[in-house]
């Protein structure tokens, strides 16, 4: 989901008996509704929207750091689903007879993630990124100190979460 992707969302407010519009797409909906009409929504929390940002900024910056040849073959917004694909973290939906797999790939799910969890998450994910991707490119001081560099603002992002 992209950040773009938030701004359609419908925010309501919970008044201890029923949910208020609280932004035009949600006002616009209210319009929209007869009485007793039905409608169903999926909850994203401002947990779910800081927690997305945090790691998706944090993919865009290991990316960033790829050579040249690898950021052409894989761009930024696909990053996330090279990453998915690479560690396995999907599931085979349809094999076709040449061999070919029709996807889907496991959604991390940050709603339904505490702060505490999200860390633990990315405490998983980065070591593997470090050894699996950009341990392909660079060794040594290089490597070092661009896993340096990614903490750092790790650190950062992690202190600037709502949530």
């Amino acid at each position: 989901m992209k950040d773009t992707d938030f701004l359609d969302n419908l925010e309501m407010t919970w008044t201890g008996s029923f949910f208020t519009p609280e932004n035009q797409p949600a006002m616009e909906l209210a319009d929209r509704c007869v009485r007793g009409e039905v409608v169903a929504f999926k909850e994203i929390t401002a947990r779910d929207l800081s927690f997305h940002r945090c790691y998706f900024s944090l993919l865009n910056m290991v990316w960033r750091y790829l050579p040249k040849k690898f950021r052409d073959a894989v761009p930024e917004k696909d990053f996330y689903k090279f990453l998915k694909h690479l560690k396995g973290e999907y599931k085979v939906l349809y094999k076709f007879l040449d061999g070919k797999e029709m996807v889907e790939y496991e959604s991390i799910a940050f709603g339904k993630m505490s702060q505490k969890r999200f860390e633990e998450y990315i405490a998983e994910q980065l070591p593997w990124i470090y050894s699996n991707v950009i341990g392909l490119f660079f060794s040594g001081e290089i490597y070092d100190d661009i896993i340096k560099v990614i903490e750092d603002e790790y650190e950062v992002f992690l202190n600037n979460l709502v949530g």
